[in-house]
Parts: C-alpha cells; sequence; structure tokens
C-alpha cells in the first residue's frame, strides 16, 4: 500500500509542478519542437513603420502558463535601435526598446545579439540598461514583465514582433526565437489525482467500490 501511496504522490507532484516544453523556430536557440524556418527574418534598417512579425501557434501544453523564458538571435544591424514585443491574445509584453540608448545616447552599438530573457534575472539586469558594443549573449531582464502572460493558456498563437527605430548599421536579421514554457494542467485533473490518493492511501479501491454498490441498492 505503501508503495502506491506514494506513486500517487509522485504523479501528484508531476502534475501541480508543470509541464515544460521548449519550441522554437529557426535557428541558434536551443533543440525542442521544431516549429520551422523564420518567415520574416529581416528587420529594416532604421524605419519604425516596417515592423515584421513571425507566429508560433502552440499545442499539447497544460491549460495555464506559469513561467516562460524568451530566446532571440538575431545578427547584424546595430542593437541600440531594436523595438521588440511579444504578443499573446489581448497581453502584450514589451521585449526590448532601444537597449541601453536611454542611459548614454548611445545604447547598445554591437551587432547581433543571442540571449535569452526572463523575470529576475540577475546575470546582466535589464536589457535596457545593457551599453555594451559588442554582441550581446547571457541572460536579461526583458523591458517589460514577462509574468504578465502568467495564468493564460499557452496552447495558442505567440506572436514576435521587431522594428529597427535607429538609422545606421544596415539591416538585422533574427536568425531564430524559442520560448521555453512551463504550463499546469487542468486543476479538475490534479483534483482527480488526490481523490485517487485518497482511496489508495484508506485502503482504498474496494472500499469506495462497495460503498457505491451499498448505495445503489
Amino acid at each position: 500500500m505503501k508503495k502506491k501511496i506514494l506513486v500517487g504522490l509522485v504523479l501528484l507532484g508531476s502534475l501541480t509542478a508543470g509541464q515544460a516544453a521548449l519550441y522554437f523556430q529557426g535557428t541558434g536557440v536551443g533543440s525542442g519542437a521544431d516549429m520551422g524556418a523564420v518567415a520574416n527574418p529581416t528587420i529594416v534598417d532604421g524605419n519604425p513603420a516596417i515592423v515584421v512579425a513571425n507566429t508560433m501557434t502552440l499545442s499539447g501544453l497544460g491549460s495555464s502558463l506559469s513561467s516562460f523564458t524568451v530566446t532571440l538571435n538575431i545578427s547584424g544591424g546595430y542593437n541600440n535601435g531594436i523595438y521588440a514585443y511579444l504578443v499573446n491574445g489581448a497581453t502584450t509584453v514589451t521585449l526590448m526598446n532601444q537597449p541601453g540608448y536611454a542611459a548614454n545616447g548611445f545604447g547598445a552599438t554591437g551587432a547581433g545579439m543571442n540571449i535569452t530573457l526572463q523575470d529576475g534575472s540577475t546575470e546582466h539586469g535589464s536589457i535596457q540598461s545593457e551599453i555594451s558594443g559588442s554582441v550581446l549573449s547571457g541572460t536579461y531582464n526583458a523591458a517589460g514583465n514577462l509574468s504578465d502572460f502568467n495564468g493564460i493558456n499557452p496552447n495558442s498563437s505567440w506572436t514576435l514582433y521587431f522594428s529597427d527605430t535607429l538609422a545606421g548599421g544596415g539591416d538585422a536579421t533574427l536568425n531564430g526565437w524559442s520560448l521555453d514554457i512551463t504550463a499546469v494542467p487542468e486543476p479538475v485533473n490534479v483534483a482527480l489525482v488526490v481523490f485517487a490518493v485518497v482511496l489508495v492511501s484508506a485502503g482504498g479501491i474496494r472500499r469506495y467500490s462497495r460503498m457505491s454498490k451499498a448505495a445503489a441498492i
């Protein structure tokens, strides 16, 4: 009986802990569920009116997002002019808005990046404070709060938008992007597992079956 209880508790823990999966488009952003090539890779230099969009439609996850990160692989251009935001349904989060430009009037003047954006990162701080002239790498906080997406159903369309607001450096190229998502299951599924664990620990299924038959007589 103890073994059955332990198995039930392990299963409960795995459900409540959440289901993680990585989805990617393009290259250079890790491995997971391949969502194909980047449809609109060119971020046009110095023209904020030209906004490029790339969409991933996800499925097979739990019903409620609990946390996630975004990875971007970009080459060329100047990083200080890039404006990027992510949209799911009615929720929009700004990923970056002219990195470092407000800090010194020049900002991150390097050409390209391979970075991960997440809430609470202590590796580099906010992408908005970056003034490096090198290709950016590592983990940053996004300009906005990725936690604004918490609680939504991740089995839907996610669209990443880019534009370049400052001229100079030429066009940038989006080589790839990914979403690393953790989602939790439907509450009813968790309740069913708890119910099963209680039945087994009480001695179990047979007792419940006899009670059900007695109630039906």
